[in-house]
């Protein structure tokens, strides 16, 4: 069998976005086209819509016309889905971001991420929209032509970072009925991890992990598509091969010589013959936050623009954009951006806070004050507001001020990793203070 890789110039590609490439031997019966993606979580709670870029990679990926789509997991945070209700808004998000793959028609095969069970609630709603229909199982496999897709859980309870008992039984007894297909396995946490998740993929069960690739080289399987960790990265170990597409939204991992840049997967089959064409793209929004923290607001604000141009719906376009009007002393532009912001996330108090948020993040330390600020005027309970304003003064070396934000914030949130991150905060700062007090 014939498996081949188009070489592609990364750097070139990832700054000036990609063009399709059209797919071999199209005319031919059995040739047809694949997507693979993943790992396209938010960042973190105070921006809970999907990824700018997520979006974009869902709309490269549907103008290719695949016969399916793979994801190799992440959809949510997770876990901030302390309620069935918050559960459902994120994955209610993700499916919002689909959308056009379900117009189309396009079946879409998802893996259990780890996010996906932080929370009862969170597993409880990825089972309940991405579970088998026929068995109930979060593994199963599928056919199409000459291919044979698994879908492996490496989040199952009690049994995460492996492939075990009867999932396992079940793997060996599928592999055996797949006659000479070409064979796909999907799962989230890789078996061979690279820059980060060294401890926590299947690796954390060498001898598990090393039977599994056994049993996967025993029946020839073309490829092991992975995620967990946010990069590309492509290796063979002793004949199995495993492609690392992590990069479709979530916080990326590494340097970009370590394949930290946004991406997707296009496999192509051809009767005997594969071709995996690794489509990177062109992120606006990472892009003009890296300038706006440069302090060259102008190239920030050409980018969020053009971003705005291509999502208009989407927050964070928009709140650079606004941002880079201000920063610019484009009055008029800037007032239609609030306008805009406004329509897009419904109050004026999430308007301020999302922009006080993000210049916090782009070190525009007054501008961000200015709009943290606004946001407690209008509620003087808003945890988030209290949290990032504490926040703020710790950058600003105001640890007094910081101790009492933190104190503020400590007591409107029912959430454990906020609290044990604002208690251990307050243990730093205190010292601090002592310190200045007795120089």
């Amino acid at each position: 069998m014939k498996r081949s890789f188009i070489s592609v110039c990364i750097v070139m590609l990832f700054l000036f976005g990609c063009q399709t490439l059209p797919p071999a031997g199209q005319n031919e019966e059995q040739a047809f086209n694949f997507v693979v993606m993943g790992d396209s979580r938010p960042a973190n709670v105070f921006r809970p819509e999907q990824p700018y870029i997520y979006h974009k990679v869902v709309e490269k990926a549907v103008s290719l016309n695949p016969v399916l789509i793979l994801n190799t997991g992440d959809l949510v945070l997770g876990y901030d889905a302390l309620s069935q209700e918050k559960a459902s808004e994120e994955f209610n998000d993700f499916e919002k971001a689909t959308a056009s793959i379900r117009e189309k028609n396009i079946p879409l095969y998802i893996t259990m991420g780890n996010h996906a069970g932080y929370t009862d609630f969170a597993r409880k709603d990825f089972a309940r929209r991405y579970k088998h229909k026929e068995t109930g199982a979060l593994y199963y496999s599928v056919d199409v032509k000459n291919c044979h897709f698994i879908i492996l859980c490496s989040e199952l309870e009690n049994e995460s970072s492996q492939i075990t008992g009867k999932q396992l039984e079940w793997l060996k007894d599928d592999l055996k009925k797949a006659g000479g297909k070409h064979i796909f396995v999907l799962l989230h946490r890789p078996l061979y991890p690279k820059i980060k998740h060294l401890k926590d993929s299947l690796n954390q069960y060498p001898e598990k992990r090393d039977a599994l690739a056994c049993l996967l080289k025993q029946y020839n399987v073309e490829m092991v598509f992975v995620g967990h960790v946010h990069v590309y990265n492509f290796s063979v170990v002793a004949g199995l091969g495993q492609i690392i597409a992590g990069g479709s939204g979530a916080p990326l991992a590494g340097t970009l010589e370590d394949g930290a840049f946004n991406h997707f997967f296009n496999v192509i089959v051809n009767g005997e013959s594969i071709d995996y064409r690794l489509l990177p793209l062109q992120n606006e929004v990472a892009l003009a936050t890296q300038l706006m923290k440069e302090k060259r607001f102008q190239g920030a604000l050409s980018l969020a623009q053009k971003a705005a141009e291509i999502l208009p719906d989407h927050p964070m376009p928009n709140i650079i954009a606004t941002a880079g009007c201000n920063l610019t002393g484009r009055t008029a532009e800037y007032n239609e951006g609030m306008t805009r912001l406004l329509s897009i996330l419904g109050s004026r108090q999430e308007v301020f806070f999302r922009l006080g948020e993000y210049c916090l993040e782009v070190n525009q330390l007054d501008l961000s004050e200015f709009y943290l600020s606004s946001a407690l005027a209008i509620d003087k309970n808003s945890f988030k507001a209290w949290y990032h304003t504490a926040q703020l003064k710790m950058k600003q070396k105001h640890y007094l001020s910081a101790l009492e934000m933190y104190k503020k914030a400590l007591p409107l949130t029912d959430n454990d990793h906020f609290k044990q991150e604002i208690r251990e905060e307050i243990n730093k700062i205190e010292p601090l203070i002592q310190d200045k007090e007795l120089k």
